[in-house]
């Protein structure tokens, strides 16, 4: 007696098991990649804070302390125009007069408050082998962010000083100033900042070191260099 349920011929489709390996390989791959460039980070940081520091370390005169700060202690800080940037050059390499040669060229890059240029008293024997250091307090951190861009081989070093004058000691590695294209493409975009200013007064900048937004990318590639 035929039946009222018809049953077809084809099987039904057979149930796929999901697989996940493929899935959980990819993010094992993703997840090393991931710390292979942290550590990558962290160690080039390392390398290139050794590769600055200066050898020996500077001696500071009585009553101040020198801490040295990382490459990148900066870089949340904006710099402000050149012309706001109180400044002394310090000779800690055995060439004589190399003070005043570097004071010079940073007055033709629009660093026109430059105090008189001297022998540096945290190396009495001017035996910095090294670069060369920043030297800044924390109301000075603007001015020595804006003298960091010129030469990114240069030691940081925060220390105790209340006003915000900073000193930049040339080492015996230190030759002449040559800015990357980027540092001087900022130096332009601050000074005209500045003059456009002229005129208003010196509080905006005293209150917070302020100055024109730079891009984030152009403010790294100036500093990006070999040490």
């Amino acid at each position: 007696m035929p039946s009222g349920i018809r049953v077809s011929g084809r099987g039904s489709r057979p149930y796929r098991k999901y697989r996940p390996l493929p899935a959980l390989i990819l993010i094992t791959l993703l997840g090393g990649f991931s710390l292979f460039i942290w550590f990558k980070a962290l160690h080039d940081g390392a390398d290139i804070d050794a590769a600055v520091r200066c050898d020996p370390p500077a001696s500071p005169p009585a009553g101040v302390t020198y801490t040295s700060a990382g490459h990148d202690a900066l870089n949340d800080v904006n710099p402000i125009p050149p012309d706001k940037v109180a400044f002394r050059v310090l000779n800690a390499s055995q060439a004589r007069g190399q003070a005043a040669i570097i004071t010079e060229e940073l007055r033709q890059l629009g660093f026109n408050q430059a105090g008189k240029p001297a022998d540096d008293p945290a190396y009495e024997d001017r035996s910095a082998n090294c670069r060369g250091q920043i030297r800044y307090g924390d109301n000075g951190a603007p001015a020595a962010r804006t003298l960091s861009l010129l030469d990114g081989c240069i030691e940081l070093i925060k220390d105790n000083r209340k006003d915000a004058s900073v000193d930049l000691a040339i080492g015996t590695q230190f030759g002449s100033v040559l800015p990357r294209r980027e540092a001087m493409r900022i130096l332009d975009e601050l000074a005209a900042w500045s003059e456009e200013r002229r005129g208003q007064g010196s509080g905006e900048l005293a209150a917070g070191g302020s100055g024109p937004e730079i891009e984030p990318t152009l403010l790294q590639a100036a500093r990006s260099t070999s040490c």
